[in-house]
């Protein structure tokens, strides 16, 4: 890392940033790493147990995760996920999700209970894990960011009315299709 890492604005919903598929990372080089730190501040200030590089703008395949450092006396591990995909699924867990880029939505969506993902660490190696339930939940919510998906977009339509207003309300204030939270 060559800098002190600094956090990103989060793009909220209604940037045009967050519907995009995001290109594969080409190069890990030291601008990733230090972008990577960033992410990973931008993540744990928010109180975060995830983050996407298309919520600080960038459309790029990357996430950090850290599911459990928010639980007592766990302390915080972040894995850092480059090029991710998900290799298989399996079963179904309904969790109440919310996401920093749609402040103040919350709702429960139903997905599948365990994954394997493969992706590249930090280092370039190719790692493989394999999740069930919450931490399985937050991978596929981030993945989702990667390929121009949000959680409300796997409500159904009587969970989506609910949340119509708002949703509406966050989509206008984007200015020129960019809406940026920039506060503490």
């Amino acid at each position: 890392m060559s800098r002190e890492p600094r956090l990103l604005p989060i793009h909220i919903y209604g940037d045009a940033v967050l519907r995009q598929k995001s290109e594969d990372v080409s190069a890990i080089d030291e601008e990733l790493h230090d972008y990577a730190a960033d992410l990973i501040l931008t993540m744990y200030h928010r109180d975060g147990v995830g983050l996407a590089a298309p919520q600080t703008g960038v459309s790029k395949r990357m996430l950090v995760i850290d599911p459990y450092w928010s639980r007592e006396g766990k302390p915080k591990d972040p894995i850092v996920m480059i090029n991710p995909v998900i290799e298989s699924s399996g079963g179904q867990t309904e969790t109440e999700e919310g996401c920093i880029s749609l402040p103040g939505l919350y709702a429960y969506v139903t997905r599948p209970a365990e994954i394997t993902v493969s992706y590249s660490d930090l280092q370039g190696q190719r790692q493989k894990l394999s999740l069930k339930d919450y931490p399985a939940v937050v991978v596929q919510h981030e993945y989702d960011h990667l390929e121009g998906i949000l959680f409300v977009d796997h409500l159904g339509t009587i969970a989506r009315l609910k949340l119509k207003r708002r949703l509406k309300e966050l989509e206008s204030a984007a200015v020129d299709g960019i809406n940026i939270r920039q506060d503490g």
